[in-house]
């Protein structure tokens, strides 16, 4: 916390354990406690200007009279003398003035957080305030003889009118369902499920669409072997799309045996976010080259994968599947659109805390996801602190778009009843094979139904916007090389 002599802001001293509490009040007569329980302290202050701070914190200026701060420190004195040692004198013994001329400055400090306390708890309730993270004591004023001033930062949830969610005009771009994408996705399975034949003639180059066994070891710019990225006797079904482009151009046209080397050019950042270029040597050995061989397009080809009598039936089961793809894209970027717009309209600071909550989260999924992928994130340079940073602006995005999103659906009376949930579990059950209710015990012996309520209230209001704004769809624009 930042006093007089401007230390660091932090969050008020936590009260007691209910532990300690009833410890206490056991030593207690019952009039005692009811004494006390009618003596809640209540210091007197008066308000001053209210600032609105970045990150969703109001400012309070209070000030209380300069008694109150030497009542309290005598309290905080008291208190300290009861447990702290001085040299020369026995436990409790001490005088207060002593105690006082070498804990002066940390015991007022702790005081004007007691009163700081008291105060923020009048103001959260006759304010009727939404606080979100830990009040703090932004800055104090301790002047002889004058009324003491002090600064309480109280982070809020903030409320919006939001406003221009409905009669817009959004352009998506999502790839329509024809027969030609149907017989590319076919295509596509066809490859999935080819077979490998080793080459007759050993003499043979690889060529593109062939497989290869490969040993590939790779040495960084001080010759030092990359054993993540090594590998021996690896089989690569396609190798113009496993590899970096460099290495599956080069080998193009090598033959069973043959050995080459290539130089590879990569950009990364540094534990300090720098970028630095470093060049790899790829050593690769051809083992073995094998052709690809497709399976016929009939039906005995459905029937190998999956529940299909014929082709047809495959054909119709892909139309489905691209048909909901389209549909979600389509949502996803509906949703995206019509949000970006409300944020850049309807002005709001995201409280900090929450914005920290899912940068964390952001982050940590991050990685996870890399290490699904058998990637090892601090092998690969990966700086959380840096890419904590970087992270914040879509974890503001995502707080304001959560605000905005609860914000609809009470001004639009949207919300998620016992019918809702209940067709959500059958469709969950009939999904996973299971019966609903045993799909109902598991999320609430995980404590999972208010998050899938969330969730149900999300996909209303995402179907409120789909509904009420008018979009267009177009042709997804080729990519560039």
């Amino acid at each position: 916390m930042r006093g007089r002599g401007g230390a660091e802001v932090c969050a008020f001293p936590r009260r007691r354990s209910n532990v300690s509490e009833k410890q206490d009040v056991a030593q207690e007569t019952a009039g005692e406690q009811q004494a006390k329980s009618e003596q809640k302290e209540v210091i007197a202050f008066t308000r001053g200007e209210v600032k609105d701070e970045e990150g969703s914190v109001k400012r309070y200026c209070v000030e209380v009279a300069p008694e109150v701060l030497g009542t309290k420190l005598d309290e905080v004195l008291q208190s300290l003398r009861k447990t702290v040692i001085v040299e020369g004198f026995r436990r409790g013994k001490a005088p207060v003035a002593l105690l006082k001329t070498r804990y002066g400055k940390d015991a007022e400090q702790d005081a004007l957080n007691e009163i700081a306390a008291n105060v923020t708890e009048q103001i959260i309730e006759a304010d009727g305030l939404n606080v979100v993270g830990e009040p703090t004591l932004h800055d104090s004023k301790v002047e002889a003889d004058k009324p003491v001033a002090l600064e309480i930062d109280i982070e809020v949830r903030p409320t919006v009118d939001v406003q221009g969610y409905t009669e817009g005009s959004y352009e998506v771009e999502v790839a329509a369902v024809t027969d030609a994408s149907i017989e590319a996705r076919l295509e596509e399975m066809r490859k999935s499920s080819a077979t490998y034949e080793p080459v007759e003639d050993k003499s043979k180059p690889y060529a593109k669409g062939n497989g290869a066994a490969l040993d590939i070891v790779v040495l960084d710019k001080d010759g030092k072997r990359m054993e993540s990225l090594c590998q021996e006797n690896i089989f690569l079904r396609d190798p113009q799309q496993s590899l970096l482009p460099e290495v599956a151009e080069a080998l193009v046209g090598k033959k069973p045996g043959e050995t080459f080397e290539q130089k590879v050019s990569r950009t990364v950042k540094n534990r300090n976010g720098e970028e630095e270029t470093h060049v790899d040597t790829y050593t690769v050995t051809v083992r073995e080259i094998k052709e690809c061989v497709l399976p016929e397009l009939d039906d005995e080809f459905a029937k190998d994968l999956g529940d299909y009598a014929t082709l047809d039936d495959l054909r119709k089961s892909v139309r489905e599947t691209q048909e909901s793809q389209a549909d979600s894209q389509k949502r996803r970027q509906v949703v995206d659109k019509v949000l970006d717009h409300l944020i850049e309209v309807n002005v709001f600071g995201a409280p900090k805390t929450l914005v920290s909550a899912q940068q964390y989260q952001n982050v940590s999924r991050q990685i996870n996801q890399m290490r699904m992928f058998g990637m090892d994130p601090a092998k690969m340079g990966f700086n959380t602190e840096a890419y904590l940073e970087v992270a914040r602006t879509q974890a503001e995005r995502d707080v304001k778009s959560m605000l905005l999103v609860e914000e609809i659906s009470k001004k639009e009376k949207l919300v998620v009843g016992d019918a809702d949930v209940d067709q959500e579990i059958e469709r969950m059950a009939k999904l996973q094979g299971r019966k609903p209710l045993a799909v109902r015990a598991r999320l609430e012996a995980e404590k999972r139904l208010d998050s899938l309520k969330d969730e149900l209230l999300g996909r209303k209001v995402e179907d409120f916007l789909m509904e009420k704004n008018t979009i267009t769809v177009v042709e997804p624009k080729p990519k560039s090389e």
